[in-house]
């Protein structure tokens, strides 16, 4: 694999987590706002992906940091496993 390509199985996994996390908020039932651990959850992994993204594109855009580096910095955001598998 490419260092490109690298990157760019790493953006769409990160866009597939949160296609995932979109449709399980859309799904959920009405929450009692503030009051739902679970959906809470659901929106600040939904703010973790989206925040993951946007350091993925400056990062890779100004070629400040490796894929590498960039992995080890991420929290866990796939919640169903490492984010490389």
């Amino acid at each position: 694999m490419t260092a490109e390509s690298d990157w760019d199985a790493l953006r769409a996994r990160l866009v597939q987590l949160q296609e995932a996390v979109a449709a399980e908020i859309s799904a959920y039932p009405a929450p009692i706002p503030a009051c739902d651990a679970q959906f809470d959850h659901l929106l600040e992994r939904r703010a973790a992906l989206s925040e993951a993204l946007a350091g993925l594109d400056a990062a890779r855009k100004d070629g400040s940091r490796t894929l590498e580096s960039f992995v080890a910095g991420l929290p866990d955001l796939d919640a169903g496993g490492r984010l490389g598998d």
